[in-house]
């Protein structure tokens, strides 16, 4: 009987403390906000920074060749629309850029080369929630290119780009980043010749092919 008695208050005690644990994991789970991740998001971005305009120049007048560069710094401005994946784990957007530079004639300033880029990109970031991220990415689109100058004749192309970008992104407050970065877009253009002036009013013939753009930039995104 005591047995009986025994066996049964053990069951009991072993149901009841059952129950008060479900009921504590309840009311636990209840008290615990439901912590969402986040989904898409929106953005818009600025960059700027300098730039490398590559380029093979060849300049030659009836008194000789002359000494051209081929390549110059300059500096560019840009502006981004995109959205980030879930969790930040990626973005794509679209950019577009403009990129100018200053080439000289033996060593004064002969024209200015302005380079327009309509670019579609993607970034996967390695570390999204992390306070500084990592990135690489690809990108593709289509480039115009055209000097300015007082010249008669003048140099222009267009035509399919590619390129790759790597940077850094931190967030300062919410919804509101900055990011430094590396992109480097390949121009795959043909060589072309035509006619320019140097300094004393002579006519020179300009071979011009533009090879690639590389910038180094700061930048700002602002997610909604």
């Amino acid at each position: 009987m005591k047995r009986n008695v025994i066996a049964s208050g053990v069951l009991l005690s072993l149901f009841s403390m059952h129950a008060w644990c479900d009921e504590g994991a309840a009311a636990q789970a209840e008290l615990e906000p439901m912590v969402q991740a986040p989904g898409f998001q929106y953005f818009v971005g600025l960059r700027g920074g300098a730039n490398l305009i590559g380029s093979d120049n060849t300049a030659s007048a009836t008194t000789g060749n002359i000494d051209s560069d081929d390549d110059d710094f300059g500096s560019f401005g840009a502006l981004d629309f995109g959205v980030y994946m879930p969790n930040q784990q990626g973005r794509v957007y679209y950019s577009f850029e403009y990129h100018t530079s200053t080439t000289k004639f033996d060593g004064q300033d002969a024209y200015d080369t302005n380079v327009g880029l309509h670019l579609l990109s993607a970034d996967h970031f390695f570390r999204p929630q992390a306070s500084i991220k990592p990135f690489v990415g690809l990108h593709i689109g289509y480039a115009f290119a055209e000097t300015d100058s007082d010249f008669s004749d003048s140099y222009e192309e267009s035509g399919i780009v590619f390129g790759f970008q790597a940077g850094l992104g931190w967030e300062v407050i919410d919804d509101l980043g900055f990011e430094v970065g590396l992109r480097h877009t390949v121009l795959p253009s043909e060589r072309r010749s035509w006619q320019a002036e140097n300094s004393a009013g002579d006519s020179v013939t300009v071979e011009t092919q533009l090879k690639g753009v590389t910038s180094a930039y700061l930048g700002a995104t602002y997610r909604f």
